[in-house]
C-alpha cells in the first residue's frame, strides 16, 4: 500500500509540474524574417508567459503577440517584436532614426542601418507599448495602422531563449 501511495504522490507531482510548465512557458517557431538578425525563420524560441504578471515590458524586450489581433498575414499564428517604447514615452521616426523621448536610440540589433519611412511623433498610452521588428524593411509593426500601439493585455509573453 505504501508503494501505491508513493506512486500516486509521484504521479500527481509529475502532472502538477507538467501543468505548471505548460501554463508558464510556450515553445514557438519563428515563422518570418521580421526579426533578423536576432531571430531567423525556422528557429525555435522559448517564451515566458508569466513574465509580465508582476512587471511591465521594458524597452528592448522581445515579445510574442497574437497574429490574428495585430497582423495581416495569417490567423492563428504569432509574431515577435521588440519593445521600443513604454507608457509615457514618445516615439518619432525621421531621417532614418528612431527617437524615444526626443533622443535617438542606439540599435545594435537591427538588420540594416537606419529605419525607413517617416512617422510623426506618437505618445505611448498607459497600458500600451510601441514595437518594431529588427528587420525594419520586412516588418509589420507599430508603424503600421494594422498594428499601432500594442495593448500590454495582448502580450503573450517574453522571448527568453532561442535555438
Amino acid at each position: 500500500m505504501k508503494k501505491f501511495i508513493a506512486f500516486l504522490v509521484a504521479a500527481c507531482l509529475g502532472v502538477g509540474a507538467g501543468v505548471a510548465i505548460s501554463v508558464s512557458f510556450q515553445v514557438t517557431d519563428v515563422t518570418d524574417n521580421s526579426m533578423l538578425p536576432s531571430y531567423s525563420e525556422g528557429e525555435t524560441v522559448l517564451v515566458n508567459k508569466i513574465s509580465y504578471r508582476n512587471s511591465e515590458p521594458k524597452r528592448g524586450d522581445v515579445i510574442l503577440l497574437p497574429n490574428e489581433v495585430y497582423a495581416i498575414t495569417g490567423e492563428g499564428k504569432v509574431m515577435m517584436k521588440r519593445v521600443i517604447a513604454v507608457p509615457g514615452d514618445t516615439v518619432l521616426i525621421t531621417g532614418g532614426k528612431v527617437y524615444v523621448n526626443n533622443k535617438p536610440i542606439t540599435e545594435k540589433y537591427t538588420f540594416t542601418e537606419g529605419t525607413s519611412g517617416e512617422m510623426d511623433q506618437v505618445n505611448v498610452d498607459e497600458g500600451h507599448v510601441f514595437v518594431l521588428g529588427d528587420n525594419r524593411a520586412a516588418s509589420t509593426d507599430s508603424r503600421s495602422e494594422a498594428v499601432g500601439l500594442v495593448s500590454t493585455d495582448d502580450i503573450l509573453g517574453k522571448v527568453i531563449y532561442k535555438w
